[in-house]
């Protein structure tokens, strides 16, 4: 039997939050073996991420504090090991994926600098131009088109699954012997996610381990060799993936594979259309480029065409899903709708009135109308607000706050299943998932008639994104919303989606009836989104991690 590469013994985990200490993670212990990848799954607020973290001391003290428990990484206690040399670690031997890669990256430099930086630090070695250059090669293996252009862009010029795959080549760029991936494929469309995967397994094979923290049972099935599952900041249930697959124990585990969402699942049934209903939304030819800049005069050398000559339209009533890679133009079209992002040409009818250009004193009766879920929820939420001043705040300005303030923002937190005596508490004080619930709430507390959703269940757990699902589907029928679903999984945009627009290089690929395109697709690019979706259970999916390496005892 082979000694553990890290092994987590008894930890304990308190965090102080309005006077009372609460227990986030209670004597949870695993192991680690060399070039093994284990599965952490469980709900939003489970636990999982607070266990991974504080095995190398990256939970914030305070509020959070280890009450007890040892972390051996090569026989020493990365618990009690010295500051200085607990940092020569990370990035070296230790490298981490976090959830979100916006708060995780340097606004102030570029994506290049920021690789190449992490080379020089631990391998002083390397000379600028190496460094450099290998900064580019990680950028195209990940995944990002033209890499020498892209390495002199800043992070937020880059899409949300654009900046996860910087994070993920920051990851691996070094080698480590130990990864922490947090999340690491969540904002990923499935092609790249699958691109991502053999990246992840080519490390494997080297005799990197991985710690694989996600609520992807797809992901699971296809990487794991073994799977923890954690529920209230314990573990209950754990062993080799397929055993587990094949006949969990835990009623909790059982409920988790049953509420992935595939792409076998029935569809819902259609929004009924009447042909005489004009629609609610049109978008005719728009272009939305962005310059590409150089040289000390920062001349406009080329232009990203982001989208480019695209028309969609949306009716009354319907979820019109809008699939496609990172960096295909889906978010940019989204945000280009309600004015957020300047577009050059084309038309945006709202109710029949172009929109497209108006001013802020202009757009801002129609912003209660037109929301947006953003893709990233921590740099949507500003702060500095508690949660009950985010869930109001729109009400009050738009003179909408009907009732008492706190018993309004106690029913939209209930309504997207987080607890009412939650509301004082500030943004980062929540899990990933747990925030994505507030960014839902607030848009749909709103009452709007048309509301953009970026990846607004990506980050959360199986159960809470069915939960969340059935909620927007609920309050679409109830008060008569469209959405515009912007997503990569086509397993939910099958579940909810009426029509589907597939989006490549700022272009429409193809588009139809859900039902239609999902099971007799026209392009090659569409059948690869659709060959490439995780399928729990399905042993062709398997064999992916099982060629891989099995040097396991």
């Amino acid at each position: 039997m082979a000694e553990p590469l890290l092994s987590v013994q008894n930890l304990t985990v308190s965090f102080a939050v309005e006077g009372k200490s609460i227990r986030a993670v209670e004597d949870v212990s695993f192991d680690i073996l060399p070039g093994e990848i284990v599965g952490l799954v469980g709900e939003s607020g489970s636990g999982k991420t607070v266990s991974a973290m504080s095995t190398i001391r990256l939970v914030p003290n305070p509020p959070g504090r280890v009450e007890q428990g040892r972390v051996l990484f090569e026989g020493e206690d990365l618990l009690t090991l010295p500051i200085e040399k607990l940092r020569a670690l990370r990035g070296r031997d230790i490298s981490v994926i976090f959830q979100e890669p916006m708060t995780a990256l340097s606004p102030l430099h570029t994506v290049g600098r920021q690789l190449a930086e992490v080379v020089r630090i631990h391998e002083p070695e390397v000379g600028r131009e190496a460094a450099m250059a290998r900064a580019i090669e990680w950028l195209g293996r990940v995944g990002i088109p033209d890499p020498e252009v892209r390495a002199r862009s800043y992070p937020f010029q880059f899409s949300g699954g654009m900046r996860q795959r910087v994070m993920i080549a920051m990851a691996l760029i070094l080698h480590p012997k130990l990864i922490i991936a947090d999340e690491p494929t969540t904002a990923l469309d499935v092609t790249l996610q699958s691109q991502i995967f053999d990246l992840i397994l080519e490390r494997k094979a080297a005799d990197t381990s991985i710690l694989f923290i996600t609520h992807d049972m797809g992901v699971i099935w296809e990487l794991a060799d073994r799977v923890i599952v954690m529920k209230d900041g314990r573990i209950i249930e754990r062993g080799e993936v397929e055993p587990i697959f094949a006949g969990p124990r835990e009623t909790y585990t059982r409920e988790l594979l049953a509420s992935v969402p595939r792409l076998t699942d029935e569809p819902r049934a259609v929004t009924p259309r009447d042909p005489s209903v004009e629609p609610i939304l049109e978008v005719k030819d728009l272009k939305t480029w962005f310059p590409v800049k150089r040289g000390v005069f920062a001349r406009t050398v080329d232009w990203v065409k982001a989208v480019d000559e695209v028309s969609v339209d949306i009716f009354p009533g319907e979820c019109l899903g809008l699939v496609g890679e990172s960096g295909s133009g889906k978010t940019t079209l989204g945000r280009s709708i309600l004015g957020l992002e300047t577009s050059q040409e084309g038309e945006i009818l709202f109710e029949g009135s172009d929109i497209r250009g108006l001013g802020y004193h202009a757009m801002r009766p129609l912003r209660r109308h037109l929301q947006m879920i953003f893709q990233d929820p921590y740099s949507s939420l500003n702060p500095r607000l508690t949660v009950l001043e985010i869930l109001t705040e729109g009400l009050i300005e738009h003179g909408m706050l009907q009732g008492d303030r706190r018993e309004v923002a106690a029913r939209w937190l209930e309504e997207v299943g987080l607890d009412a005596d939650t509301m004082n508490r500030y943004p980062h004080e929540f899990s990933g998932g747990q925030r994505q619930r507030i960014c839902v709430a607030r848009a749909v507390a709103m009452e709007p008639k048309f509301v953009v959703c970026d990846e607004a269940v990506s980050a959360l757990d199986v159960t809470i994104q069915a939960q969340v699902i059935d909620l927007l589907m609920e309050l679409k029928d109830k008060l008569g919303l469209s959405y515009l679903f912007i997503s990569h999984d086509l397993s939910v945009v099958k579940r909810i989606c009426d029509r589907v627009v597939v989006m490549r290089h700022g272009r429409v690929v193809e588009a139809g009836r859900t039902i239609d395109l999902v099971e007799r697709p026209a392009s090659d690019y569409t059948k690869n989104l659709i060959a490439a979706v995780p399928v729990p259970g399905d042993p062709a999916k398997r064999l992916r991690s099982a060629a891989s390496t099995s040097r396991l005892p």
